[in-house]
């Protein structure tokens, strides 16, 4: 895998003196990791060199709110554009072709299918340079498996096209995209590993439901079919049986929270299984856990997972998407295969067997995350693009 240390990004180029305005759009549905990634980098840019704006979607049921709360709580604005089951593509791209005018944007950079096409539509009525991010391809079923047809349509008239992972970078050149104007841009993450004390951390965990008796896992996704929630439960469901003291959170929200919900409740599972929903105390939650698993269908790289390799949980995940770029299988964690249930149980109960195990697992993962996939070095590439872009 390619690393991102610090060092070898300072041979990229020296820095420009030119100050570049840059847009970022999103349509969001739930407050994830891409928005989380987003959000990350624009913290993180070089203000002195950078003016960034940042434009979303407002949807029906105000959906959108979590992520433009948060960005809010980091002192970034937010500018919304109406959105409804219609699809107003044109006068969504009406209204942000006079956002892109008003805020004298040079670059615009977009962040799923809805906000491709309209981003593009908007940038071409206001001559704005266009970048996009992918995140991940897969098979998803018939609404996004088109959205996917509409993506890769498009990328030919965005003027950078980028992946947020080798595995989607090798899916969009597998897709007939040329792979010398592709761009990889890592998340990146900054460690905010909580520090509690042996009594701190009980107490918490009693709050929770929680004693010193029970063996915590943490899973934390949005409630989406890829997500494989119903994998999850049943590998839990193996894990009881042995190991009755064990307990799952289960953070997230999405339009499967019911569904999993019942499910749990028809295999038993009411009293060992919480559903927590959307939290803002991610870090504090990972420090009460024991182990976090994610047994996904698809993925990119999750940055709850970078979360949890920072905090120094063993984690056990699906060998998908970019999950093998972060762990190494046996060294930072444990992989697995997608759909395999009872490997799942397998792999979760080893290691609640195995404390020495899980200790040298969580350390070498909160290694990797300090010193090869750091912020820092991720948004010094992403800034590398707009420059680049800016002076073609």
């Amino acid at each position: 895998m390619e690393t991102f240390s610090e060092t070898s990004l300072d041979q990229l180029s020296a820095k420009s003196t030119q100050h570049i305005r840059v847009a970022h759009l999103i349509h969001t549905m739930a407050y994830g990791g891409i928005e989380t990634a987003l959000l990350n980098w624009l913290k993180t840019m070089d203000r002195d060199r950078f003016t960034v704006s940042l434009f979303c979607f407002a949807n029906p049921g105000q959906t959108e709110r979590p992520f433009v709360e948060a960005a809010a709580a980091l002192g970034i604005s937010v500018r919304t554009i109406p959105w409804s089951r219609r699809k107003p593509v044109i006068k969504a791209a009406r209204l942000l072709r006079r956002y892109l005018q008003e805020e004298k944007i040079e670059i615009l950079h977009c962040h799923n299918t809805y906000a491709d096409v309209v981003g593009l539509l908007a940038a071409r009525l206001a001559g704005v340079k266009t970048v996009n991010t992918l995140y991940v391809w897969g098979k998803f079923g018939f609404v996004r498996d088109m959205l996917q047809r509409i993506d890769r349509f498009l990328l030919p008239h965005f003027d950078q096209v980028t992946a947020h992972c080798e595995e989607t970078m090798q899916g969009t050149i597998d897709r007939g995209y040329p792979p010398e104007r592709l761009k990889l841009l890592p998340c990146g993450f900054e460690s905010t590993r909580v520090e509690l004390t042996k009594e701190e951390r009980c107490r918490r965990r009693e709050e929770l439901g929680a004693d010193s008796s029970n063996f915590v896992l943490i899973h934390i996704a949005r409630f989406w079919p890829e997500k494989a929630h119903e994998v999850l439960l049943e590998s839990f469901a193996m894990v009881v049986d042995e190991r009755p003291e064990a307990r799952l959170w289960l953070l997230g929200v999405g339009p499967r929270l019911q569904e999993m919900q019942h499910l749990a409740s028809q295999m038993g599972l009411d009293q060992r299984v919480q559903f927590l929903g959307f939290r803002t105390d991610l870090s504090e939650l990972i420090a009460l856990a024991d182990m976090q698993v994610h047994p996904s269908d698809s993925e990119g790289v999750p940055l709850a997972i970078c979360e949890g390799m920072a905090a120094g949980l063993p984690i056990v995940a699906t060998r998908v998407g970019g999950l093998a770029e972060v762990i190494q299988d046996g060294v930072s964690g444990v992989l697995i295969e997608k759909r395999a249930p009872r490997q799942c149980a397998d792999a979760i109960l080893g290691l609640i067997d195995d404390p020495l195990r899980r200790t040298t697992l969580g350390r070498e993962a909160a290694r990797f995350i300090e010193d090869q996939y750091s912020l820092k070095s991720a948004t010094l590439r992403v800034e590398k693009v707009y420059e680049e872009l800016a002076m073609a």
